[in-house]
């Protein structure tokens, strides 16, 4: 039986959809601490005014941290790079890895949405997954993963994951990073999940 979408129906998977790319909460950390500001005409990296995140629907397990899905010992593993540091977002849905410079050298972002509204995590990967540069599915990966390349943001996997009546998902990006360290990375923060 095939089923047909109304308008509104659209209109909010829409919305909820921005929301889980970070358009209800700022984009990565270190954008957090300078303040919101609008985003520019077609600039994709969410970095825009703060706006509540909507509730989650109810679940059996409240979500993580972003700053939880990955340590940064393990980041510095992966990326061969030296000490780093985090910087949680004040909801906790992004967080920023920095290096001793204090430049963020990656960036998690999680989102928990109604399974009803972002259409099951096959969607929500592929809305999750900005910019138009190529895009890669990686199986074995959670329920639905994607490589992508954003132009603006550069490198990152996204993942989702149904748990009961909702969807989370996972984007991890930085600058630039090889295909491997980003599965790694992507293994990791899905195994965090559980």
């Amino acid at each position: 039986m095939t089923s047909r979408v109304g308008p509104a129906a659209a209109l909010a998977t829409v919305a909820g959809l921005a929301c889980l790319l970070g358009g209800c909460d700022v984009r990565s950390a270190s954008h957090e601490q300078a303040g919101p500001s609008p985003s520019p005409t077609g600039d994709t990296s969410g970095v825009g005014p703060l706006r509540p995140t909507p509730a989650p629907a109810t679940s059996s397990r409240p979500p993580p941290s972003s700053c939880d899905l990955l340590s940064p010992a393990r980041v510095r593993e992966v990326l061969a790079v030296g000490p780093l540091s985090t910087r949680p977002g004040p909801t906790g849905r992004a967080c920023g890895y920095l290096d001793g410079n204090d430049r963020e050298v990656l960036t998690v972002t999680l989102g928990v949405l109604p399974q009803a509204m972002v259409g099951g995590p096959a969607d929500a990967a592929e809305a999750t997954a900005t910019g138009s540069g190529p895009r890669e599915t990686v199986t074995g990966l959670s329920d639905a993963a994607i490589l992508y390349h954003d132009p603006v943001r550069g490198d990152g996997i996204a993942f989702a994951r149904a748990h009961g009546d909702t969807v989370t998902s996972v984007d991890i990006t930085a600058p630039a990073l090889e295909r491997q360290r980003l599965v790694a990375l992507g293994r990791t923060a899905a195994d965090t999940l559980g």
